[in-house]
This record gives C-alpha cells, structure tokens and sequence, in this order.
C-alpha cells in the first residue's frame, strides 16, 4: 500500500475490521483492514465468476439486457463472491465475519450496475452511462448478501470510467499533486486519468478487451498456466508460466514480451507485418502455443487506442510533460517496461518514474473506509472531467499514428 493510502485507512477509526474490494472484469481483490489502526491484515483474489458470461464487459451486458435471468445470476455471482472473499479473509486472520463492520467495492460502471442490480442498458448506447447513478452506502444484506457489515459503493464517474478509476486518483492523491500524474488502467476496459491539484481529466479507451482476451489465439488472464515472461535466445523462445508447470496460454506481460523481442530480433517490422512464416510457435507440446499475424494485430488495435486516448488528454491538458505515470491492472504485475517502452505503449518516462501496482484500485479503496475520506468525494468529483474519445479527430490521427511498433 502506499504512504498515501496507509495515512488515509489509518483515519478511519473505530473498532471492528473492514473490508475493501475491487470488483474487476476478469479478478476481484479485496483486503481485509483493522479500521482502528489501518492495518492491512491480508489480501484475497479470485476470477471473477461472471466470465462465464463473457470475457469481455460488453457481452455480459448484452446477456443482461436480453435475458433478465442472466441479470440476476450476473448481480449473485458479484455478491457471493464478495461474501467467498470476506469468509476466506477472516478465517485466514482467525476473525469472526460478524467482526467486518464496513465494507467499500469499486468497479467499472458495468460493475457497479451489476452490484446494485441495476437496469444496465444505458450502457449498451450512447451516450454510454448511467444518468443518475448515486453513491450507495446501506446494509450489505439489502442486496442479498449474507454479511452483517454496511456497504459503501460510490458512483461512476462517467460512461465507462467507474468508481475503480476514482480509487486510483485517491490513491495517488492526484489532487494533492503539484506535478501532471498519469494513471493507466488496462484490463478489460481501459481506464485513464491525468491531471493533478488543479484539474483531472479521464476516459476510457473504445479498445474492448485487452492484450489477453478471446481476441488472441492463446489468450489467457495472468493465472496459473500463462506464459508471463519470454525471452527470444538462438532462434527459439524461454519463457517462464505463472506457478510453474506445463502452459495454457499467454498473458499480457508475456505477449508483450514475445511481440517486443520480435520486433528486436527482426522477426516483425515497424508496421506490425510479420517477416517469417507463421504462426511462431511459443511453446512446444501436443497443442503447441502459437503467436501469429492475427496476434499481433490485435495487440497493435489495443495499444494504439490506449496510448491515443492518452496522448488526447495530453493534448487537451496543454501540458505533455508527466512528473510520474501508474500503470495498473492484473497483467501489469509482470510488465517488462523496457518491452512496453519499444513497442511505444504508453508516454515515454524513464523507469525510475513509473510504478506498476496490480490492484490499485482495491488500495485506493482501503482509503474510502472509514467516512472521513467519503465525506469529501464530491470535491474530488467536482474536478475531473471526462473527456470523450470515440468521435474525437485527435483521436482517430493519434490512432493511426500509433499502430506502428
């Protein structure tokens, strides 16, 4: 946790523990916090069941639009994982449930409709966002959980950028800051913010799913079995599996990985063309893990549109100079930088300048516990603008400027 985020869950006093989760599209975190203190005494992940309904956020709306059964199984599924993740948390600690007082979740505003068990069509058409949403802070019980703590779930944003990319900015505490902060959350759906003290602008990228998804022909989430690591030696490819053991696909870091080493060794060009016969095999076996032209594509679509959006908030800014970049996100825990930086995924900043947190977003909810920090939300609020990509000239010219690898 950051200094930032120790200092804030410290305010929060009171006995009895709380409990911060973020409810992401492929993982939900959560940690489990002493409110008197502000320790944090564990963490707790686990996939996010609703993918049964799709990898991606836009079909799990689809089915929940069409199907009001898949609605509610897609509202259960949130919360009784929730409930698995506080069960497990307090067993592990040797705590009681009933000792859980307070409760905060996070989530892109998909989430945040299927927590509440909202109507989530507006999302499905422009302008994409839930009018009218409002904090929720009530009984956990009044949404079918089965905890006795209170639960507080703030509001999106705007459109697709939810309450985990306001999570972010308190965790930084990019209001606070003098310097321009970038924050970068890639996963599913991508979020951005950029700004400091005096105003902060965000937006989502129209990528879809990134880097790992069912777009890719070995995509797979950073779980056990992904390829995370790979490096390019006498023609063939090393690569290391998240826990060991035999592989089942690749995930972010490691496409991110292949793709740059690739590039290096003069197997892909600046266009993204690859220059050998493909598809390359990654891994050998029975099913051998390939990566091909096809792959490669769909990176390049991603982070085109990821470092797009973020040079339009740049541009609208007026201020190209960044003091400090965060990126987060699951696939973010094993990112090579230096790969990233080739393959000009996002601003150029030296290392020492970056700091890549997995789940930021569940961090900077350990800050909303406690009331004194939601007390002064809507001052926070009050300061970011979002800013609207999909029709945006800058945009599309960025997007086509930074297909190139």
């Amino acid at each position: 946790m950051t200094e930032n985020a120790e200092k804030t869950a410290a305010a929060g006093a009171g006995p009895g523990y709380g409990v911060a989760v973020d409810v992401g599209t492929s993982s939900i975190w959560a940690r489990l916090v002493e409110l008197a203190g502000g320790r944090v005494l564990d963490t707790h992940v686990v996939p996010n069941p609703q993918q049964e309904h799709g990898a991606d956020i836009a079909s799990r709306l689809g089915a929940a639009v069409e199907d009001a059964e898949v609605r509610a199984n897609l509202h259960r599924q949130v919360i009784t994982t929730m409930d698995g993740s506080v069960e497990a948390l307090c067993a592990e600690a040797g705590i009681s449930p009933a000792e859980v007082r307070e409760m905060v979740a996070v989530g892109n505003s998909a989430m945040y409709a299927f927590i509440l068990d909202l109507d989530p069509a507006p999302l499905c058409g422009t302008p994409f966002n839930l009018k009218g949403a409002q904090d929720y802070y009530g009984p956990a019980a009044a949404l079918g959980s089965r905890l006795a703590a209170n639960l507080f779930v703030p509001r999106p944003i705007f459109g697709f950028v939810g309450s985990d990319a306001l999570a972010d900015i308190l965790l930084v505490d990019m209001t606070g800051s003098e310097e321009l902060e970038l924050i970068v959350d890639v996963g599913t759906n991508c979020e951005m913010a950029l700004g400091n003290r005096d105003r902060i602008l965000v937006a989502s990228s129209p990528a879809g799913p990134a880097y790992e998804d069912s777009h890719m022909s070995f995509g797979l989430s950073a779980t056990r079995g992904a390829i995370y690591k790979a490096v390019l030696s006498g023609g063939r490819f090393e690569y290391f599996v998240v826990g060991g053991g035999e592989p089942r696909g690749i995930c972010g870091s490691g496409l991110i990985d292949i793709i740059a080493e690739m590039r290096r060794n003069g197997w892909v060009d600046g266009s993204g063309r690859l220059l050998r016969e493909g598809p390359v095999v990654i891994a050998d076996g029975e099913n051998p893990i390939t990566v091909g032209q096809h792959d490669i594509r769909s990176f390049q679509l991603v982070k085109a549109s990821v470092h797009a959006a973020i040079s339009v908030l740049q541009q609208k800014m007026g201020a190209a100079a960044l003091g400090r970049m965060l990126i987060t996100g699951t696939f973010g825990s094993y990112i090579n930088l230096d790969n990233a930086r080739l393959l000009k995924m996002f601003p150029d900043l030296p290392n020492d300048r970056i700091e890549v947190v997995a789940d930021a977003a569940c961090q900077g909810a350990v800050t909303l516990l406690g009331g004194e920090r939601r007390r002064r939300m809507d001052a926070v609020y009050d300061r970011i603008r979002h800013v609207a990509l999909p029709l945006n000239k800058s945009f599309q010219d960025e997007f086509i400027r930074l297909m190139a690898l």
